[in-house]
């Protein structure tokens, strides 16, 4: 009696064993079709998400996984369609804004010089030679915006930054640049010191800020790092800073869009292959 109920057992325990045993492979296919269905309806995301869920709750399910990666692929193939599409929108957008925007500016090279040029906002002088303290604007060609504080007095300053600050005592200042003789650099002419520090990107973000966004009110600007020097901000210079803080941004922004052009260009080519490689896959598998 003891054996019939032991063997009783055992085929029951086998009869649930199994199910769990097997590849999962219905349960695969029902998660690839809801995977499809999201994909034909354009839901990409949720698509990636269903296909990926595949292989890790369905290990064996081999056909299923296949399928999931021809499908995965179909994915990043639409996806970078659609991304070309709009970035393509975006990007004549920005282009036309950006040779608007180029027209406030001159272009300015020296051949002998400077291996790359700088725009200069159209108002600020032109000066061939340094003969008063000013704080210096430009976006290089390579879309770098830079300020330069430019002392010209009878005594050395020694500077390394700026500080600029407005009525109501709120201020900003950049990065401390080192004596280098090429992005902080001095020489005397005739009695006179110049000093001459330039900062680029980062180093003056918030002073550039500070100032392109309150150009209707005086600001100061302080010499910092050796002797202390203060001028106050014409509105020409303020506003030359406001308009460079534009154009360096819809360079910055045509760049960005044009390497996300290219780079989906690519993600679109490689799926293209990988579909086609896939597909030879399949086919020699089904003769």
């Amino acid at each position: 009696m003891n054996m019939t109920k032991y063997l009783y057992l055992w085929i029951c325990s086998c009869i649930l064993l199994f199910p769990a045993c097997g590849d999962g492979s219905h349960e695969a296919g029902e998660q690839y079709e809801k995977a499809l269905k999201l994909f034909e309806a354009g839901q990409y995301e949720s698509a990636r998400n269903a296909i990926d869920s595949i292989e890790q709750l369905y290990p064996k399910a081999f056909k299923q996984i296949r399928e999931g990666m021809l499908l995965m692929c179909r994915v990043k193939q639409k996806e970078s369609e659609r991304n070309l599409l709009y970035i393509d929108s975006v990007l004549k957008v920005r282009q036309a804004e950006l040779e608007a925007a180029k027209k406030k500016f001159r272009f300015e090279k020296d051949a002998k010089y400077q291996t790359e040029g700088n725009y200069v906002y159209n108002k600020l002088p032109k000066q061939n030679a340094i003969t008063r303290s000013q704080l210096k604007v430009q976006v290089t060609e390579n879309g770098q915006m830079q300020l330069a504080s430019v002392y010209y007095g009878s005594t050395p300053l020694k500077h390394s930054s700026i500080r600029v600050t407005l009525p109501d005592k709120s201020k900003a200042e950049t990065l401390a640049i080192g004596y280098d003789g090429a992005n902080n650099y001095r020489f005397t002419d005739n009695g006179k010191y110049t000093e001459i520090v330039t900062y680029k990107d980062g180093q003056c973000s918030a002073v550039a800020s500070l100032i392109a966004d309150n150009t209707d009110k005086a600001i100061t600007l302080t010499y910092l790092g050796g002797n202390r020097y203060t001028l106050a901000l014409d509105r020409t210079t303020r506003e030359a800073v406001k308009e460079t803080r534009n154009l360096y941004t819809l360079m910055r922004n045509v760049d960005d869009l044009t390497r996300e052009y290219q780079l989906n260009i690519r993600t679109l080519e490689l799926a293209d292959k990988q579909i086609m490689q896939l597909e030879k896959q399949q086919k020699s598998k089904k003769q």
